[in-house]
């Protein structure tokens, strides 16, 4: 899952979530070359230009891989970014912390990322370009499908579905056999217990759509 040594990233960001992944990157053996900003001209640092570069590196040689590093404030263009790395023909590793606990019959999709203290039980799947913060746990026979966004502490108890780029705040709970619908946001301490429309934002203990919430 992890790369070799040396191997040369490209990071499509340059934010909080960009660092977060390069150091990331790098616990996992990989050299970050650079970050990408849409203003390149006012960036500095690392900022090696826009998004379009990927292409010419990858042309030339100059990177083995390239991963999504824009966070849970532009979730929307998370799917973008990913399919650029695929049109041009670039490694997107999936990384793993070492201090991640995984379990040998867990996969974990192209481009994903599971960060330190994660615990992937039994049966686990990770679709491709999904983000697991700092302590997410998911019990057996959960999917997490691709560019959906768990932030640190989320629980998945067994066999839980969440749909592609939905989001779970910190430290929220979903119990077991739940589905989170595609596009789905759950708010940080939310307490899961029935299946989320796709779209739909819910918050509280229990969970519940926010626009019920405040009638």
């Amino acid at each position: 899952m992890n790369a070799a040594s040396g191997r040369r990233l490209l990071v499509l960001g340059a934010g909080g979530h960009a660092r977060a992944l390069a150091d990331l990157a790098e616990t996992c053996g990989w050299q970050v070359v650079g970050f990408t900003a849409p203003d390149s001209a006012a960036a500095t640092g690392r900022v090696v230009g826009g998004d379009e570069v990927l292409a010419e590196l990858a042309a030339r040689g100059d990177i083995d891989g390239a991963l999504v590093g824009v966070g849970a404030t532009a979730l929307a263009r998370r799917p973008e970014l990913f399919a650029l790395i695929l049109g041009a023909r670039v490694a997107a590793p999936s990384l793993v912390h070492p201090r991640a606990v995984c379990s040998p019959r867990a996969s974990i999709g192209a481009g994903a990322v599971v960060f330190a203290a994660c615990v992937l039980g039994a049966g686990v799947e990770v679709g491709p370009n999904a983000v697991l913060y700092s302590g997410v746990i998911a019990e057996h026979g959960c999917r997490i499908e691709e560019h959906a966004y768990l932030s640190p502490g989320a629980l998945l108890s067994g066999d839980v579905l969440v749909r592609r780029g939905a989001f779970l705040g910190t430290g929220a709970v979903v119990l077991p056999g739940v589905e989170i619908g595609a596009g789905a946001r759950v708010g940080a301490g939310a307490v899961v217990v029935s299946s989320v429309s796709a779209g739909t934002t819910v918050a509280g203990v229990p969970a519940r759509p926010v626009a019920e919430r405040v009638r």
